[in-house]
C-alpha cells in the first residue's frame, strides 16, 4: 500500500508514491469520490509524470501532514508538496475542501506533464474537463470541480510537457474561487497549514517505545475526525480487501461508536483532549433524545441510514470486487455497543476527570446502562459483525458486565444510591454468568462464544476493563491460549473459526498488537515488544498502516488507513513504555 494520506479534518486524499492522487471525495470524507483509481485504473487520478525519471521518494515534512514526492530525473530535481489547508482564523478552522500542490524546484531544469483525469461520483457516468473562467472546470450533471493553476490551463487540458524553472502550484477545489490565487497565496496557506500541524504535534506526549511511529500514527488519527461534527471515521476509503478474492469490502466512511473508548485512551496518553471532547458532543447530538434507537455507527453528520449498495462498473483494488458504498452493519444488532460508549463515558468524566459530570451526562449514563440491563441476555451479531448469524459472544457480555459496572461508579460517585446498587447486582449477575458460559475448561481459556471452543482476540481486552486482573490464572491461561491459537508466526487473527466467507486468512493489526499488549500485562515482555516491533515493520514506507496483513506476502490489505489499528498501536507502545 505504497501510499500517503493527506487532509484538514473535511476530507482527505491518498498520494500514491508515484506523485498520482488515487483516491479523494470532495466535500467531506463520505461523499461521491473525485479520484478512484485505486478502485479501478477508470476511477480518475490526478498526477504529476517526470520526463526521464530516475527516482521518487515521500515523506512527510517534519511532524506534519504535508506530504512531501521528490523526484530525480535525467534532467534535474523538484519536489512536490501535497496538503489540504487546515489553520486557525480567529476562534475558527480554515479547511476548505481543497487539494495544494506546491511544485518546488531542486535543481536543472527538469520537465513534467499533468495529468487532470477526475471522475465525479464514482466515475458514473463522463466527466467533461473544459476550460473555465479560470483554470479549468470538471462537471457531471450538478457536481462540479475546479483547478487553479499558475500553469497554463490550456497546455493541462492538452497534454503538454512543462519545464519547471521557477516554483509552480496546482489548487483543486469544490468550490469556484472568485478569483484565482498567486503562487505567494499558495505558499502562505502552506506556512500556516504547515504551522499548524507543528503546533499540535508539540503538544503530543510520546513515550519511550517507539515515539517516532506513535506520533505519526497521532497525526493520522486526527485526520479521520470529522470539524464539523467531531465524529471520527474508521478509515477514509471504501472496499479496499481485507483479503483478496474473498469478497470482505466494506465502507469505513463512518464512525463505530466502538471506536470511542479506544481513542479517548490514545488521545488521552499524548495529551489531546479537545478531539474527545468533541467526539462526546458528537455522541450526545444523535442520543439526545430518551428514545433514541442506538445503532453502532453512523454517518460523520450523524445521520442514520446508511444504506448500502455496489459499484459494478468498478473493479475493485487489484481487480478484487466488489466496491461497497454505505454500510448494512448499521441496522445489525451488537450489543456490545453500550458498554463501549459507557467505557468511553466513565474515561472521560470519572477516571481522567476532563469534565464535570452534569445531569446530561447522567442521563446518557442511565439510558445506556438500563438499556444494557435489558440487552445483555440476548444474542447477536458480535463486535465483528457477522451478517449471517447471531450468537451469545463472550466480548459482547463483557462489554454488558463493563457498561453496568461503569453505571455503578457513575451511581455511586453523584450520591444514587440506589441506582449505584442496582447496577452493581446487574453487573454481578453478568459476571456470574460470564464465569459459567464464556470459560471453557477444555480449552482452559475464555471463547469466542458460549460453548464453543473457539478463541478471540477481543477477549483480550478482559483485563484493560478490569474484568480480571494480571495475576488472575483464567486470565494468564486465556492469553497464553490466544498467543497459540491466534499468532501465525509474527501474524495475529481475530479468530480462526470460519465465518461468513470462510475461514480468515489474512492478519488483524490491532490483533496482533492486543496479543502483545496482553502478553505483556503477564510478564512476556520481550516477546511482547519483539511482536510489536515486527508488526512495526510491515507499515508502508510511511509509518502508516491498513486494517490487515497478507502473511504470505506481507503486503497490507484492507481500507487504508485504519484508525483501529493507529490507535493499537498508540495504545500498546504507551503499555510497553510503562513496563
Amino acid at each position: 500500500m505504497r501510499y500517503g494520506i493527506i487532509g484538514n479534518c473535511k476530507s482527505a486524499a491518498l498520494v500514491h508514491e508515484s506523485g498520482s492522487v488515487d483516491w479523494c471525495c470532495l466535500p467531506n470524507f463520505d461523499h461521491p469520490s473525485v479520484f478512484a483509481r485505486i478502485l479501478d485504473d477508470a476511477g480518475g487520478h490526478f498526477a504529476i509524470r517526470p520526463r526521464g525519471l530516475k527516482s521518487a521518494r515521500q515523506s512527510y515534512v517534519s511532524n506534519s501532514n504535508i506530504l512531501e514526492t521528490r523526484f530525480e530525473t535525467s534532467e534535474g530535481g523538484f519536489a512536490v508538496w501535497d496538503y489540504m489547508p487546515r489553520y486557525q482564523v480567529g476562534h475558527r478552522y480554515h479547511h476548505p475542501p481543497e487539494i495544494h500542490r506546491r511544485l518546488i524546484p531542486l535543481d536543472g531544469r527538469p520537465s513534467f506533464k499533468v495529468e487532470f483525469f477526475p471522475r465525479l461520483n464514482y466515475a458514473q457516468g463522463e466527466t467533461i474537463v473544459e476550460k473555465g473562467e479560470h483554470g479549468l472546470r470538471a462537471h457531471q450533471g450538478p457536481e462540479d470541480v475546479f483547478l487553479d493553476s499558475s500553469l497554463s490551463a490550456e497546455g493541462i487540458l492538452g497534454g503538454e510537457t512543462f519545464t519547471l524553472e521557477k516554483e509552480e502550484f496546482l489548487s483543486l477545489g469544490y468550490h469556484e474561487r472568485l478569483k484565482p490565487p498567486t503562487v505567494e497565496e499558495i505558499r502562505r496557506e502552506c506556512e500556516a497549514t504547515q504551522a499548524y500541524w507543528q503546533n499540535w504535534s508539540n503538544r503530543c506526549r510520546l513515550p519511550s517505545v517507539a515515539p517516532e511511529a506513535v506520533l505519526r500514527s497521532a497525526l493520522t488519527l486526527k485526520l479521520m475526525t470529522f470539524e464539523e461534527s467531531g465524529a471520527i471515521i474508521a478509515a477514509p476509503t471504501t472496499s479496499l480487501p481485507e483479503e483478496l478474492g474473498a469478497g470482505r469490502n466494506w465502507d469505513y466512511r463512518y464512525c463505530w461508536l466502538r471506536d470511542s473508548s479506544l481513542m479517548l485512551e490514545a488521545l488521552k496518553s499524548i495529551g489531546h483532549f479537545e478531539e474527545a471532547r468533541a467526539f462526546l458532543r458528537f455522541l450526545f447530538r444523535i442520543l439526545e433524545s430518551k428514545q433514541s434507537k442506538i445503532q453502532i455507527l453512523y454517518g460523520i453528520d450523524g445521520r442514520t441510514r446508511l444504506d448500502e449498495f455496489i459499484l459494478p462498473h468498478l473493479k475493485g483494488y487489484q481487480g478484487n470486487g466488489p466496491v461497497r458504498v454505505g454500510n448494512l452493519a448499521s441496522i445489525q444488532k451488537q450489543n456490545d455497543i453500550f458498554g463501549e460508549v459507557l467505557n468511553a463515558l466513565y474515561l472521560y468524566y470519572l477516571h481522567y476527570r476532563f469534565e464535570d459530570i452534569g445531569h446530561e451526562e447522567w442521563a446518557m449514563v442511565k439510558f445506556l446502562a438500563d438499556t444494557t440491563a435489558r440487552e445483555w441476555a440476548g444474542e447477536d451479531a458480535g463486535i465483528w459483525e457477522y451478517r449471517q448469524r447471531t450468537a451469545h459472544f463472550t466480548f459482547s457480555k463483557l462489554l454488558s458486565w463493563a457498561g453496568l459496572d461503569r453505571g455503578a461508579q457513575f451511581a455511586a460517585a453523584l450520591g444514587k444510591k440506589g441506582k449505584a446498587a442496582l447496577y452493581g447486582e446487574q453487573a454481578a449477575a453478568v459476571r456470574k454468568n460470564i464465569e459459567a458460559e464464556g470459560w471453557n475448561p477444555r480449552v482452559q481459556a475464555y471463547t469466542q462464544i458460549y460453548g464453543s471452543s473457539d478463541l478471540d482476540v477481543s477477549i483480550l481486552k478482559m483485563n484493560t476493563l478490569g474484568f480480571v486482573g494480571e495475576k488472575d490464572p483464567r486470565w494468564i491461561s486465556t492469553v497464553q491460549r490466544c498467543a497459540e491459537g491466534l499468532l501465525q508466526g509474527d501474524f495475529g487473527f481475530r479468530y480462526t473459526a470460519p465465518d461468513d466467507f470462510g475461514k480468515p486468512k489474512s492478519s488483524f493489526i490491532l490483533a496482533t498488537f492486543w496479543i502483545a499488549k496482553a502478553l505483556s500485562s503477564i510478564g512476556e515482555r520481550k516477546r511482547a515488544r519483539d511482536l510489536f516491533e515486527k508488526t512495526l515493520a510491515r507499515s508502508n514506507h510511511l509509518g502508516l498502516l491498513s486494517e490487515d496483513i497478507d502473511p504470505q506476502s506481507g503486503n497490507l490489505l484492507g481500507n487504508f488507513p485504519q484508525a483501529f489499528s493507529h490507535m493499537a498501536l498508540i495504545n500498546t507502545a504507551n503499555e510497553l513504555a510503562k513496563a
